[in-house]
């Protein structure tokens, strides 16, 4: 394992000696830009990371905001006591809520059972008061709470000192920087770069792409 940035340019750099850093080829700003696109191309597509939000329930609130690292929510568990786990929420949609009760912003209970996301995970606020990003909302909410916690667990993205296994970096990373760095100079070594990261996210998607099984969908390169 080791930082995501530092891990993989020092990979990039003994493949390509002289070439990286202040007054070279490419500098150490463009090159860190390109690892982190990569990362978080192969963080969708293998779901390498997990992420996990924990929120203080607030009474009678359905809305929390959701961590802007998810890419998907995999589940939500309930902690009455803030620290064990009594149960996971069901995932359900709004219409689902509406056949449930046709006033179900206006129910309460003793704990949550259900939850649905308002948007697509991912988008971060625009300011901290604007609650423009994404949301969770949870059902039915309770009219006291005292230590009660949900825990959101899920694939996510990480930042530049994420630690990441030296295998996902040889394997994806690396071909997938080498592909955009050669373009100009090798167009035929970029397509070949490009072909070894799409085998190299697959053979890392097979390691961990199950473990959220129930909403987690393979994607595509």
């Amino acid at each position: 394992m080791s930082a995501v940035v530092t891990g993989t340019q020092a990979k990039l750099e003994a493949l390509l000696p002289n070439k990286i850093g202040d007054n070279k080829t490419f500098t150490d700003a463009y090159v860190q830009e390109l690892i982190m696109a990569g990362f978080y191309d192969v963080a969708e597509k293998t779901g390498v990371l997990t992420v996990t939000q924990s929120i203080s329930l607030t009474a009678n609130a359905l809305l929390y905001d959701l961590d802007s690292s998810f890419i998907d929510v995999g589940s939500v568990e309930f902690k009455s006591d803030g620290t064990n786990v009594d149960g996971a929420l069901t995932a359900v949609t709004l219409s689902d809520l509406d056949r449930k009760s046709r006033k179900w912003r206006d129910d309460r209970g003793t704990r949550p059972e259900y939850y649905s996301l308002l948007s697509a995970p991912g988008i971060p606020e625009t300011s901290t008061d604007a609650r423009d990003g994404s949301q969770i909302l949870v059902w039915r909410p309770m009219s006291t709470v005292d230590a009660e916690i949900i825990t959101i667990n899920g694939i996510g993205i990480g930042n530049t000192s994420t630690s990441l296994p030296q295998d996902v970096q040889r394997l994806a990373l690396v071909p997938y920087c080498l592909s955009h760095l050669k373009a100009q100079s090798d167009p035929q070594a970029a397509v070949r770069f490009r072909h070894l990261y799409n085998s190299g996210w697959k053979k890392i998607r097979g390691r961990y792409a199950s473990r959220y099984t129930e909403t987690f969908v393979s994607r595509k390169g």
